[in-house]
Formats: structure tokens, sequence, C-alpha cells
């Protein structure tokens, strides 16, 4: 794509978001409704399907699930105004309590703060004056004093007052009711609509993800609302033994504040507190109110919310916390309560729908590049200590062949194809191969740790079923790990001989220093009884096969093990290329080698284990 395109593009783009959060804000006062409307559609709809399962008929379940529903919220509502009216009288009587109560603890603090104004007085007493100081009103100078005296209000306006907001409650939730009904009993020909617009005819994929979009959402909106209900009622109940008064509308606000996430529910926790504090003599009642509200965010958090929907929502905490912003900002206290199902919806969303695929790389949580891009990121950003972090992740469930075969090997592959084509300077990419090397020789010094600790332990046993097991009394064949090229192939022959060396095999690495006459040397010098040659990218061919040539020259019957590290193309064809017939085995993975060295191997044991034993030859 050109850069005119691309910038045209990026800038179509950004217009696209200005008008949509513009629209947004501007339409709040109908989308907001309408928002609700559909996260609450989410949450009925469950028990609507359950309803006409039962032959009620969708008109009928649907109002009697939007009845109870609106009836129960109803409810909720007016207790907590009931709780509400009856507290406001009560609460000139906590002030002066709560306020002895603040003295005794703040008074240390307020003695310094008394000292330092006290002081800073002092010290602006004694500056000059900045200025001639404003004569007072009403002298020779000024003879005039105005005050503004404001228009009495007319009864009008009072009752505006007084009746627009509850006007503007009821009418925002009259709006919400018949959206609800309205969506509910529709939601067959709108999902058909929705199908239609997005699915581009593609209506097998497009329902599918539809299902699965509007389970996820309504599974998490039912089991959010279920959780919030339980902790909410576990305050009310908590509150009510503690002696608070009023524990029934803490435990209402708890379950509302909630959904607010992070914060919520210490907002919920702060009134309870400052309550308990006003209406006792000590500080029992605080500290119980306090404790119960840790407890039960800590059983919430750590028991119920993985149990039932698992260990979180998807979304990132960043995510979480600038959508909390972002709907506050535009939607107000409303806003702020919807934003955690908002920013679910549109990561599911996301998820399923190609063309909004971005909302799922801004809002999940899940890595955004697969465990090889992490780390050699990491090691191109300079930061190895985080790179041996992901690599320790990794091996705690992972076994390592499999760790070197699907990471590292390719984040070696990357560095030494994007330093051949130059898009990697020098010293970068020998810091990338001396941090490879530097993990590897980690892994290699823990692995030598853990066999020492077996052979002391005396639980180590003879791997019998890969042929490559600890063989005590007999000769162990010596496996040579030769590099194609250059340092990266060295590197890589690390690796292998980490995998093939506690097998039972005397395993060694040479050096790429070494040039192709010295390797050859070395051969015959440690008298081998296989030779494991490791290219990587770029063209591993071309220096595996002009080593194997050389090789057998030399050891025309040498078995060799050729290893194309993170190689894509037809092994058959790179064999061929390579040449060496039967006695020369090909490979793109570890996992591989190693099998075809414990193929190899298996005949020189079986030997030595028919002259091992008694009347041997």
């Amino acid at each position: 794509m050109a850069p005119s395109d691309q910038f045209a593009k990026s800038a179509w783009m950004l217009a696209s978001v200005a008008v949509v959060v513009a629209a947004l804000y501007l339409a709040k006062g109908v989308l907001a409704p309408m928002a609700l409307a559909v996260l609450l559609s989410f949450l009925l709809s469950p028990v609507c399907d359950w309803l006409e399962r039962f032959r009620l008929g969708r008109i009928p379940a649907v109002l009697v699930t939007v009845i109870v529903g609106f009836t129960v919220l109803g409810a909720a509502t007016w207790t907590a105004v009931v709780q509400v009216t009856d507290l406001a009288p009560r609460l000139p009587e906590y002030e002066s309590n709560l306020k002895a109560k603040l003295h005794s603890a703040n008074a240390r603090v307020a003695a310094a703060l008394s000292k330092a104004a006290s002081t800073a007085q002092g010290m602006s007493e004694n500056l000059p004056p900045i200025g001639p100081a404003q004569a007072p009103q009403g002298t020779a100078e000024w003879p005039y004093s105005v005050r503004v005296v404001s228009s009495p209000v007319s009864p009008l306006q009072v009752f505006g007052g007084m009746f627009g907001t509850a006007l503007e409650v009821l009418g925002s939730a009259g709006m919400v009711f018949i959206l609800v009904v309205f969506f509910l009993v529709r939601r067959d020909d709108l999902r058909d609509r929705f199908i239609r617009l997005v699915g581009k005819g593609d209506v097998t994929v497009t329902t599918q993800m539809l299902e699965d979009a509007g389970t996820r959402v309504s599974h998490y909106l039912a089991t959010e609302f279920l959780i919030n209900a339980l902790f909410g009622a576990a305050v009310g109940v908590g509150l009510y033994l503690i002696g608070v008064p009023n524990a029934v509308l803490w435990g209402i606000l708890a379950t509302i504040l909630r959904f607010i996430p992070y914060i919520g529910p210490w907002i919920a926790a702060a009134m309870p507190i400052g309550l308990s504090m006003a209406i006792s003599g000590d500080w029992v009642a605080p500290g119980l109110t306090l404790g119960l509200f840790v407890v039960l965010e800590l059983i919430s958090n750590n028991v119920l919310e993985p149990w039932l929907y698992g260990k979180n929502t998807g979304v990132s905490t960043v995510a979480v916390l600038l959508a909390a912003v972002f709907w506050t900002w535009l939607w107000g206290v409303v806003g702020l309560l919807l934003a955690t199902p908002l920013t679910v919806c549109l990561l599911v969303i996301g998820k399923h729908v190609p063309q909004l695929a971005f909302l799922d790389t801004l809002l999940g949580d899940q890595p955004v590049f697969e465990p090889k891009k992490r780390i050699y990121q990491r090691l191109l950003a300079g930061d190895q200590e985080e790179a041996t972090e992901l690599l320790d992740e990794l091996l705690e469930h992972t076994p390592l062949v499999e760790v070197y075969d699907t990471v590292l090997i390719p984040a070696l592959a990357s560095a030494e194809s994007h330093w051949h084509r130059g898009d990697l300077a020098e010293g970068r990419h020998k810091f990338i191969l001396q941090g490879l090397k530097q993990m590897i020789q980690e892994q290699g010094e823990h692995q030598q740790e853990l066999q020492e600790k077996e052979i002391r332990d005396g639980t180590k046993e003879a791997d019998g079923g890969s042929g490559l097991g600890e063989r005590t009394g007999l000769p162990r064949p010596c496996v040579l790990c030769l590099p194609a090229h250059d340092e990266g192939d060295e590197i890589a022959a690390m690796m292998l001989a980490q995998i093939v060396e506690p097998r039972g095999c005397l395993v060694e690495t040479a050096s790429a220093a070494a040039t192709v006459s010295e390797l050859i040397d070395l051969v015959g010098q440690r008298k081998a009884d296989l030779v494991c040659i490791s290219a990587t990218p770029p063209a591993p061919v071309a220096h595996a096969r002009h080593l194997c040539i050389r090789l057998r020259r030399r050891y025309p019957e040498m078995n060799l093990v050729v290893g194309l590290w993170d190689a894509s193309g037809d092994l058959s064809k790179a064999k061929e290329r390579i040449g060496g017939g039967a006695t020369t085995q090909v490979v793109a993975t570890l996992a591989d080698a190693q099998e075809q060295i414990r193929l190899l191997l298996q005949p020189l044991w079986r030997s030595s284990e028919k002259q091992a034993q008694p009347g041997g030859n």
C-alpha cells in the first residue's frame, strides 16, 4: 500500500472515530437508555427462552419476564428511597460523634497543620505589601456600595426544579421498559437484520458468531448480576449484625456500585464505614465494617468469579479503567455503571466481526504476540530479564524440547534472517545472539542440577522406552553437533545438545569459529558415532550441503542428522539437494532430531549389551 493511501485510510478512520464519539456524546439522552435496554435484553433473554420452552408464548413470556424484572428493580429503588428518607433526619445526631472521633484521630495532624498555618501567617505579615490596598467602599473615593440581588424565583421554576429531574428519570425508565419489551419480542427479526448487514451473505458463519456473542454477553451479565447481588446481600446482613443503621440501603448501593470496576466496592464501603464511626464510641464497629468489605471482596474475586465465569472478563485492566473514564465522560453516572458491560460487549463483537477486530486487540487481556514473537521482541528491545522471565513461565507447563522448537528456534531464525537482509544492526544482532546463548546455558545448568539431584536421591531410572536411557557400565556413544555456518547455527546446536545429552550420550558442540577442515578433523579426534549438522535460516540447505559433502569425502559411512531448523519447505527436496542416501536424515525440529538419534543409536546399544553379556563376543 502506498504511503498516501495509508495516510488517507488512517485519516478516514480517525474521522470516523471522531464522528462516532461526537454522536455518542450529543445523543446520550437517547443512546444511554438504548444501551441500557440492550444490556437488559441480553440479561433477560435466557429467562424468556426458558419460559417459551414451557409453551407460554413469545409475548406472554416477554411480559412476565419484563414485569417481574422491573418490579424487582423498582422495589429495590423504592426501598433505597425509603431508607434514605429514614436516614436523613438522623444525620445531625451523628454529626457531633463523628466530629469528636475525627478530632481524636487527627489531633496530631491538626496541631501540625495549625502550627504550619501560624508560621505561614507570620511570614505573610512580615512581607512588604505588593501594591496599595483598595480603599473600603463607602468612603469619599468609593461613595457607592453595589450589591447584586437576584430576582425572586417563580412558582413555575420551583415546580420544575422539584419535578423536572423526577420526570426525566421516569421518562428514561419508561423508554427503557418499552425498548426492552420490543427488543425481546422482535429479537429474532433484529438478529436476522443484523446478520444481513454484517454477514455479507455468509449466513452460517455470521449466525454462529452472533449466537456465540449473545451467549457470552448474556452469561457475563447474568453472572455479574448474581455476584453483585450476593455481594450486596452479604453486605446488608453483615452491617445489620454489626449494628450499622439502614443496612438494607448499603446493601443495595453495594450491589449497584460494584458494577463500577475496581473502585466501586470501596465507594460503597466508604459510606457505611463513616456511619459506623459516627454511631459508635470506639473503633470496633468501623474495624468490623472495613473487615467485612475486605473479606467479601477477597471471596468474590478469588472464589466466586473464578468459579462462575473464569479468572476475569477477558478485558485488560488498563482497558477497563480507560473505558470507565471514557463512558463516564460521555454519559455521566449511567456511563460509569455501564462501562464494564459495554466494554465486554465491544470485546466480544471484536472477536467475531472481522471489521472490528481492532477492538479485540485494544481491549483484550490476551497477548497480541505469540510466545516466539514476544521473546524476540524483548530481546530486540534489549530487555534480557523480561525475555528470561517469559521463557521461565513457558517452561512451567511446557517441555523444554517443545519450547525450544516453537519459541527459541523461531526467534533465532528471525534474528538471523533480519540480520542477513540488513534490517538488524550488527550490535543488536550480537546482543540477541548473546541473550539466547545465555538463556540456553542457564537452562543447561538447571538441567545439570536436576540430574545431580536425581543421582544423589537415587531416583533416576533408565528410560527404556526411548532407548536413550542411562546404561551403567556400558560405553556411551559420542554425538558431535556441528554448526553449518555461523554463530546462529552454533546456538541451535547447543539446544540440540541439551535435548540429547541427558539421554545417555556424550554430546559435544563445536564452535562456529572453527573452519570446515577443523570441524572434519574434530569428528575423527572424538571418534564420533553420530554427527548432527545444525543449520538456521537463511540458506540453511546450502550451508548444510557444503559441510555434508566435505564430511562424506572423509567419512562415507558416517550417520548424519541434518537439522534445517524452522524450515517450512519440502524436506524431501532438501534431502535430495544435500544427498548422502540412507545414512543422512533431514529434520526440521529438535523433537524429530531426538527421535532420529534414538533410532540411529539403538543398534550400537544392542551391540554393546550383547558383548557385555557372559559369553558375548
